[in-house]
């Protein structure tokens, strides 16, 4: 019958602008303005409900272990196409890339495999290659080519699409942003990355930290893109 006043109720917030729509709402219960914490490199504000409880409202600047669930992996994951300059540290790709292992591929053969890019120069050149709808590649510090081995496998370009998709999962798994640019299997993409001919290239992706938030926009309902034949 009484509040539990021991301890502190934290709402976690994936964005600065979040916490600062919060206080706005908010602002008769808060204790403070909202403010960074070095140390702990959180920005958050202090609260008490009417009830006497304290409330934290944070957004944490510094990159995360993984949080979102499946569900929220599959909903949220959006086309990044602005980036933060900060670095993608290795351990991090590698733990993107531990998780696109388990990638499906036709009989299990395992055909496709990932080139990082990180000369600007190659970046440019693709770009050209391209034109305007591969600008995204110059926005982040990394861009990923996603192949398929010809040699192993007579399903190349299924097995370097699904393999496409699975890496944009996981890299927004870690918060990571990606962007799939298309229409890269041709001859030059391929001797710039040194790709044999006979592989497929499914897509180019930047890769790197998210300079915007997009939401999640309207889609159709179940019922307008599912038949059931009976």
């Amino acid at each position: 019958d009484e509040a539990d006043l021991g301890g502190t109720i934290t709402f976690f917030y994936p964005e600065r602008a979040d916490v600062d729509a919060v206080y706005t709402r908010c602002q008769d219960i808060a204790l403070e303005k909202p403010k960074l914490n070095p140390n702990y490199r959180i920005y958050h504000f202090y609260a008490r409900d009417p009830e006497g409880r304290s409330l934290e409202f944070q957004h944490f600047e510094h990159a995360l272990e993984p949080y979102y669930t499946a569900t929220d992996n599959l909903i949220q994951r959006r086309s990044i196409r602005s980036y933060l300059p900060d670095p993608v540290p290795k351990d991090l790709l590698d733990r993107v890339f531990e998780l696109c292992r388990y990638s499906p591929t036709a009989r299990n053969l395992q055909a496709y495999y990932y080139v990082v890019i990180s000369d600007r120069q190659v970046v440019d050149e693709i770009v050209k290659l391209r034109g305007p709808a591969g600008e995204p590649l110059r926005a982040a510090p990394l861009a990923i080519a996603v192949a398929a081995r010809g040699e192993i496998s007579r399903r190349v370009v299924q097995d370097a699409c699904i393999a496409a998709y699975h890496l944009l999962l996981a890299a927004h798994v870690y918060g990571l942003g990606t962007c799939w640019v298309t229409d890269m299997d041709n001859d030059p993409v391929k001797e710039l990355l040194g790709i044999p001919k006979e592989d497929y290239v499914a897509c180019l992706t930047p890769i790197g930290w998210p300079a915007e938030r997009k939401p999640v926009p309207q889609r159709h309902s179940v019922s307008e893109f599912v038949r059931y034949l009976n």
